[in-house]
């Protein structure tokens, strides 16, 4: 079979299609199977946000503001919802919202594999070497842990192209156009609105140029010039991209949230979580290690698993002895693996602490999400690895010694596990047990006495929700290992965690008798590749459920949809009550600006009494809510004797094995049985009063205009004998009432104080400007909004939202996207030469 570099274009086309139709088996039965991933942050996060942007683009109008999230929040600047990626035009404002969701995540998935695939041809990979690379990376850990998050396939499916478009300029490849191309990938990078993998891709080209500089101010070879285009278009990515990035900028500042050493070093690698790379399935598959190897670590399992692929891996290590010295390309991804490996270990290297505090670098947590730019790296190497195979000295031994050393570095940790366990009672080896409790206790978050919680741990029966629901979803009958205990269970979890690398090892070890064959032993490498990421891909730990309207499938989510959009509720969806046109008052955020939040909490408690009970009722009504939902633990509690529904009006019980399934987990529901999918939707009494009136006297107005204790009662007592108005809301950042007043006073609105909001009077005197003044706030926080009544009479109040740092973000992007076009112009020519040195 002809695998050199000069493959006819047939066989080009055969790997390309093989790894699509391997992608589309991997996502099954998402996509064309009919299935979407439903639950955890797709619901609670993500679709509300995708449902207010489709709704927005259909309109024909910018969400500038998004009065459904929370008591109302900039929609731009917190860019989750990538207003201006332009896929997402399409997605979102043709498609039906669930089918755009779902065509998202196929759609960047295939084409991250693409340009993977397209980033090791540029390094001069042979078809079916690239194939290794793209569908390993397309499919490695980072995207399975991730599936349920927008961002990850979004921003991370632009990487590879990113990376080999500078390759290309970096070796003096370009045709004159490559780095303008290179700008236009990390400008579109960066408009999804999760920054954190686009500054991983950044980092990523950064690296490969400053090592390429190295080589060539080494080698005296010359050549700058390329390294410079390549700087200059990441550079210029920035004002590119400015129409997110500036108003996410000014709410940045704003919302100034904690980013201290515990915030930036959660949800790290760990280089004990490293044996990932060589066993997926340990410590991942159990729900039971949550307690013993992730909690003491500060991180979890949704948050890392580096897996590429044990062949990949294999070929990687291979490419990197024999071809360091040869090859410029391995020595860039060497070093760029190697960084990127570090910055994902996190606290664990010496110097975070400062690393923390450098640009970029203080912005993000989860150090984890480096692997993805570690993983690429990784597959692009085993490309190569796989074409460098047939000149190999020793292929047969190459492989017994990668087996063998992945035996024993499984092996180790695996025994390092079962010594902790042993030592537990101190009776047996109490020094071993000493050295533990040290050890652990130098962990980065200067905790103690952090192995006795571990072996408490390990000992005791395990009642944490999130294992039985991962139970369930095992197909364990709950009813049968109603609480596991870690200890008594961990040879089975040792086997069935283990089994999938025994048997590819095992099938390694089988190809090592073919060493003479090298090109047999590449066929049985695809083969193997491919199999071990396919079952990879059946371990996702995110559930699945019909691409159809949700509304269409809850029950719940149907009758906050029948009172009508704009209705606020209390509720435990987060953001999922946005597709129904409802706004959750206790909305998720990543860049937040939390307003009243401890009146928020209280309105959505469980009373213990009658007066409890008459409190809650009072601050629900504050919020502006008219509906609240209540989960099925809660239905449980209040229809106990003696309770009852805090100032509910009418209400109704609604069976829901959709949103419980969502909610909690489809299994765990199925077990579970029908309470455990029992919501009720109560209509609140007098709900719905979204701004007040509310006398002013000297000690009322320090209270709401001065910094708020923190105490939602404190907010009940300056509200007291307030009047409520009716406002009328028209198009997202628009509303109007109108009022009589016989004295000084306030007009208090329940929405975001955002500074970009603006009001005018109309009445005695003609129309004048007013202020708007936070009520209620706090450092650091957000606040309702107070706008002081002219004086007596009857006044119409109109405030609107100037997104201001929208327009000054579309007009410096203009600018940028038309000097790079007319850079581009002028540039046109001859293709560029390429120098003696940058041909070496």
């Amino acid at each position: 079979m002809p695998w050199s570099r000069g493959e006819k274009t047939r066989w080009l086309g055969l790997a390309l299609v093989v790894q699509v139709l391997a992608v589309v088996v991997w996502l099954w039965p998402i996509g064309v199977g009919g299935r979407m991933p439903v639950g955890g942050d797709v619901t609670q996060f993500s679709i509300g946000l995708m449902a207010v942007l489709g709704r927005s683009l259909r309109a024909g109008r910018l969400p500038l503001w998004n009065d459904l999230w929370g008591y109302g929040f900039p929609g731009v600047g917190e860019s989750q919802m990538g207003v201006f990626y332009p896929p997402h035009w399409i997605l979102y404002g043709l498609l039906p919202l669930e089918a755009g969701y779902t065509a998202s995540l196929v759609l960047h998935t295939l084409w991250g594999g693409l340009g993977a695939f397209w980033a090791a041809r540029r390094l001069g990979v042979s078809p079916w070497g690239a194939l290794v690379s793209g569908f390993s990376w397309s499919t490695c850990g980072f995207f399975l842990i991730h599936l349920s998050h927008q961002w990850s396939y979004t921003t991370g499916s632009w990487m590879p192209w990113a990376w080999g478009l500078a390759w290309v300029v970096l070796r003096g490849e370009s045709r004159g156009r490559e780095a303008f191309w290179l700008a236009v990938v990390l400008t579109l990078q960066l408009l999804p609105g999760h920054f954190q993998l686009a500054f991983c891709t950044q980092i990523g080209v950064a690296l490969m140029a400053l090592e390429q500089a190295v080589e060539r101010r080494w080698s005296r070879m010359g050549g700058y010039r390329s390294i410079g285009k390549v700087i200059a278009a990441l550079i210029w990515a920035f004002p590119m991209a400015a129409a997110q990035l500036w108003p996410t900028l000014r709410l940045a500042r704003l919302a100034a949230p904690r980013r201290d050493f515990e915030y930036l070093s959660g949800f790290a690698a760990t280089p004990f979580h490293l044996v990932s790379l060589l066993a997926p399935g340990l410590f991942e598959r159990s729900p039971l290690w949550r307690p013993i190897v992730w909690d003491p670590f500060h991180t979890s399992p949704e948050e890392y698993l580096g897996y590429v692929g044990l062949v990949p891996l294999f070929l990687a290590l291979g490419a990197l002895g024999a071809g360091w010295k040869r090859s410029a390309a391995v020595r860039a991804l060497g070093a760029v693996g190697l960084v990127t490996l570090l910055l994902g270990l996190g606290p664990y290297v010496p110097g975070f602490r400062y690393g923390c505090q450098l640009p970029g670098f203080s912005f993000f947590r989860a150090p984890a999400r480096w692997m993805l730019a570690s993983s690429l790296a990784l597959s692009l190497l085993a490309g190569i690895g796989f074409d460098g195979l047939p000149g190999w000295l020793n292929v047969r031994r190459a492989i017994l010694r990668f087996v063998a050393g992945g035996v024993l570095v499984v092996a180790l940790v695996v025994l390092g596990v079962e010594l902790g366990v042993v030592c537990v009672d101190r009776s047996t080896w109490p020094a071993l047990a000493d050295l533990y409790a040290r050890v652990l206790d130098m962990l980065p978050w200067g905790e103690t006495a952090v192995y006795r919680r571990i072996a408490t741990e390990a000992w005791r029966p395990n009642t944490d929700f999130r294992v039985q629901e991962a139970l369930a979803r095992e197909g364990v009958r709950l009813a049968d290992a109603p609480r596991p205990v870690f200890a008594e269970r961990r040879f089975a979890i040792y086997r069935e965690e283990l089994a999938g690398t025994v048997l590819l090892m095992a099938g390694l070890l089988a190809l090592a008798g073919f060493s003479r064959r090298p090109r047999w032993v590449q066929v049985g490498l695809v083969a193997l590749t491919l199999l071990d990421l396919e079952a990879l891909g059946s371990h996702r730990r995110v559930d699945l459920g019909p691409i159809a309207a949700l509304t269409g499938q809850s029950p719940v989510l149907a009758e906050m949809a029948r009172q009508g959009r704009g209705t606020r509720s209390v509720d435990s969806l987060r953001n999922l009550p946005m597709v129904a046109g409802s706004g959750p008052v206790s909305a998720y955020r990543t860049l937040d600006l939390p307003a009243v939040e401890a009146l928020t909490v209280l309105a959505g408690s469980l009373p213990a009494n009658p007066s409890e009970s008459m409190l809650v009722a009072q601050v629900a009504r504050l919020t502006g809510a008219s509906i609240r939902v209540y989960e099925p633990a809660e239905v449980v509690a209040l229809t106990r004797p003696g309770q009852g529904w805090p100032g509910e009006e009418r209400g109704q019980f609604v069976d829901d094995p959709a949103l419980a399934g969502w909610r909690f987990g489809v299994d765990w529901v199925a077990q579970s049985g029908p309470r455990a999918a029992r919501f009720r939707v109560s209509e609140l009494r007098g709900g719905g009063v979204q701004a007040w009136l509310v006398p002013l006297t000297p000690s009322r107005s320090g209270a709401i205009l001065g910094t708020w204790s923190g105490q939602a009662l404190d907010i009940l007592a300056a509200l007291r004998g307030a009047e409520p108005l009716d406002l009328r809301r028209g198009e997202p950042g628009s509303a109007t009432l109108s009022l009589h007043c016989d004295g000084p006073a306030l007009v208090m609105i329940t929405q975001l104080a955002d500074p970009q909001w603006e009001a005018a009077w109309s009445g005695p005197g003609g129309e004048r400007s007013a202020a708007i003044r936070p009520a209620f706030g706090r450092p650091g926080q957000g606040a309702w909004q107070a706008v002081a009544v002219p004086g007596a009479g009857d006044w119409t109040l109109r405030v609107n939202y100037h997104g201001r740092d929208v327009g000054t973000g579309l007009i410096v992007s203009a600018l940028a996207v038309s000097a790079l076009a007319v850079v581009l112009v002028r540039s046109r020519g001859p293709a560029s030469t390429r120098t003696e040195g940058e041909r070496r």
